[in-house]
């Protein structure tokens, strides 16, 4: 007998010294797809999007957390792939026609937030398939990008 209420007492104290768990909220994320535009390719979800409550920022875009409503971006806009070349002395850049809307733009550097981008100086030539501008080499760091305003 001595050994079956020790026995209980034992269970009876587990029992209260045992920690409660619980849930006070969830949320199921489901959905989404991807849009882009000529700067930005962005890839969401379909409900509430748990981020937290600190919104991220900058001089050229700001996501803010919570519920968001779905918008129509309008039709995906195909990205031409800009090729680089060398011939001889000098630097082909060259991209698929038509691309309409696109500028070739080009920097020195990263060191600015955000970067100086201008527009490359050049003829434009087309032949109806490829669009390319020739830029004499001068052994300096540029770096290039097609934008659509």
């Amino acid at each position: 007998m001595k050994t079956f209420a020790m026995a209980l007492a034992s269970i009876a104290l587990a029992a209260t010294g045992q920690a409660q768990t619980s849930i006070d909220w969830f949320t199921l994320d489901a959905g989404g797809g991807a849009q882009s535009s000529a700067n930005y390719l962005v890839n969401f979800t379909v409900g509430q999007a748990d981020v937290g409550t600190a919104s991220l920022s900058s001089p050229n875009y700001r996501i803010i957390p919570g519920f968001w409503a779905l918008e129509d971006l309008g039709p995906e806009i195909a990205l031409p792939e800009l090729s680089i070349a060398l011939n001889g002395d000098d630097v082909i850049l060259s991209w698929p026609s038509p691309s309409t809307g696109f500028l070739l733009q080009d920097v020195g550097s990263f060191d600015s937030d955000p970067p100086p981008w201008g527009n490359t100086a050049g003829a434009v030539a087309d032949n109806g398939f490829i669009r390319s501008v020739t830029i004499p080499h001068h052994n300096a760091q540029r770096f290039y990008r097609l934008r659509r305003p």
